[in-house]
This record gives C-alpha cells, sequence and structure tokens, in this order.
C-alpha cells in the first residue's frame, strides 16, 4: 500500500470565501488520502507567511495557501530554493495567478488540481526587494487599489473594481517617467505604467499579449496620455491585449526594468501599495514550483 500523500492546508479567512472553503478542502484531501501535517485558517491575514514558513521548515512536500493575489505576492518567495510545492486556491477577487495556471475560482476544480495537478516551475518578478506574482504597477492602477477597501471587495466583487476605475480615471494626473531596460532610456508624459511578471493584470486582462509566467522575463508597457476619451478606449481594449496595439500605449520586454518618476510615485504591488519610485524590477526565472491545472499546459508553453 503506497504512502498517503504529506501536505499543509493554510488559507486566508479574511479573504473572500476563505471561511466557507477551509472545510470544504480540508474534507476532500483527506478523503482522497492526504495527510494533512498543518491546517491553518487564519482569522489576520499577516499570520498566513508565518505559517507558510513553518509548513516549509517542516519539509512538507505541498503546501496548498488559499487567499487573494495579495495573500500569493507576499508567500511565494519564501518557496524559492526550498523543495515545496506551492498549491493554489484562489479566494480573492481578480486571481491573476490563479488564472495563469488555469486554476478557476471553484472550489472542487480548484481542490482537483491540487489532486492531479501538474508541478511547473514559474516566473518571480522583484521590485526593490520585494517579490511579486503578477504585476506592480504606478499611476492609474495605484488610484484604483487605493480606491478599493476590503469591505467593498467582498460585498460587491467585481462591480467594486469598477467603481473604483471610474474614480480613478477622473483624478488620473501624468508623470514624467524614465524607463530603463537592455540598453534603451525612454522617457515620456505617462498616466500609467504596469511591470509584470505573470501573464494576467486586473483580473482576466494580458499584461501584452506575448507576457507568460514562463519567459524568463518581465513583460510590461506604458500608457502616455491623459485624455479621457483615450483611456476610455485603453479599458475597452484591455480584453485580449489589444491595447498595446494603441499609439499611446508603448510594450517593452526585458529581464531588468529601472523606472524613476517626476513627481515620486506610489507602487502597487499584487494590489497592494507600499513602496515609492524608483524602481528596479526582475525577473527570477523558474523560481517557484506550483501545482498547475492540466488543461492549461499549451497556455504555459509546455508541450503536452
Amino acid at each position: 500500500m503506497s504512502s498517503p500523500r504529506v501536505a499543509a492546508l493554510i488559507v486566508n479567512g479574511k479573504s473572500r470565501r476563505g471561511r466557507e472553503w477551509f472545510p470544504l478542502v480540508r474534507q476532500k484531501l483527506l478523503d482522497e488520502g492526504f495527510e494533512l501535517a498543518l491546517t491553518h485558517l487564519a482569522k489576520k491575514p499577516q499570520t498566513v507567511g508565518g505559517q507558510v514558513d513553518v509548513a516549509i521548515r517542516k519539509g512538507i512536500p505541498l503546501v496548498c495557501v488559499g487567499g487573494g493575489d495579495g495573500t500569493f505576492s507576499s508567500v511565494a518567495g519564501k518557496f524559492v530554493d526550498t523543495d515545496s510545492v506551492l498549491g493554489v486556491l484562489p479566494l480573492g477577487t481578480g486571481n491573476s495567478l490563479a488564472r495563469d495556471l488555469g486554476i478557476k475560482a471553484d472550489v472542487d476544480e480548484a481542490c482537483q488540481v491540487l489532486i492531479d495537478g501538474f508541478e511547473q516551475d514559474i516566473d518571480l518578478g522583484l521590485v526593490n526587494g520585494q517579490h511579486f506574482v503578477n504585476v506592480a504597477t504606478v499611476g492609474l492602477t495605484t488610484r484604483i487599489a487605493e480606491g478599493l477597501d476590503n469591505d467593498a471587495k467582498k460585498r460587491f466583487g467585481r462591480a467594486a473594481y469598477l467603481v473604483a476605475v471610474f474614480k480613478a480615471v477622473i483624478k488620473a494626473k501624468p508623470f514624467h517617467t524614465r524607463l530603463e531596460f537592455g540598453g534603451e532610456v525612454r522617457e515620456s508624459e505617462s498616466i500609467q505604467v504596469v511591470v509584470g511578471s505573470g501573464r494576467f493584470h486586473a483580473g482576466p486582462f494580458p499584461v501584452t499579449p506575448e507576457a507568460e509566467i514562463t519567459s524568463g522575463k518581465l513583460a510590461g508597457y506604458s500608457v502616455n496620455s491623459v485624455d479621457r476619451a483615450t483611456l476610455l478606449r485603453y479599458g475597452l481594449r484591455l480584453w485580449g491585449g489589444h491595447h498595446v496595439d494603441m499609439p499611446e500605449v508603448e510594450e517593452f520586454t526585458a529581464t531588468q526594468v529601472k523606472l524613476s518618476t517626476t513627481p515620486l510615485m506610489r507602487i502597487t504591488v499584487d494590489g497592494e501599495t507600499g513602496m515609492r519610485t524608483p524602481a528596479t524590477f526582475e525577473c527570477l526565472p523558474q523560481a517557484v514550483r506550483v501545482l498547475a491545472n492540466r488543461s492549461a499546459k499549451q497556455v504555459l508553453g509546455i508541450q503536452i
């Protein structure tokens, strides 16, 4: 008889659906023969990281974490240079990392990936020494993040984002940017700068059409206009990554990007606003091993 698979289950109880999913996932894993060496429903989001540290120190091979993109951004760096695999339970609103991995915000489907998903090494971003899994932004998106609060996201879901977007566009102001990458320097008056390690940002929207979480490179763009009609077109063309076809949008791909702004600007990293410019962005190729949906192999650029 084969030995049971050993896992940890750590869920952010403050995230959307967190408290509802925790007992369901725990029972599902137990029913599938997993040995749960550690389980934790975090009443305070800041305790999630400490429990992940404990699980990794114990050498638990699969560490299942439930939360939104901010949760995964805060814990992903802990898996670098370890033998533990990150299992993703998407409990947020945008769930950009889960989209990258083909994991739907459905408890049964997400559990199925934990049970029979495939292991994949993914890239990790680094901005001024802080890890991120999806995207770091300056400008319009930062205003959107500042206009959101956890209660609004829980009560209204994506509708909360629409309200925050409208308010951000009304208040949008240009700022001077200087981008350095691959020996090139670009200076412009911008309304937004986006640097992505993953494929998606703001939920279902590609950073660029070629962006991948396994490419070993950062993908990004700047929006160099403050005309509200242009901003509206930009928003409408985000679907499918067609925003980069606009003349006001300049895209780039690089392993390292340096950004400075006038005035200094706040940076939103995976939905959380903290540090300010200037910033140095780097890509750590294949830095974290995760479980992904088998249906996502072609999206991740893997031969089936």
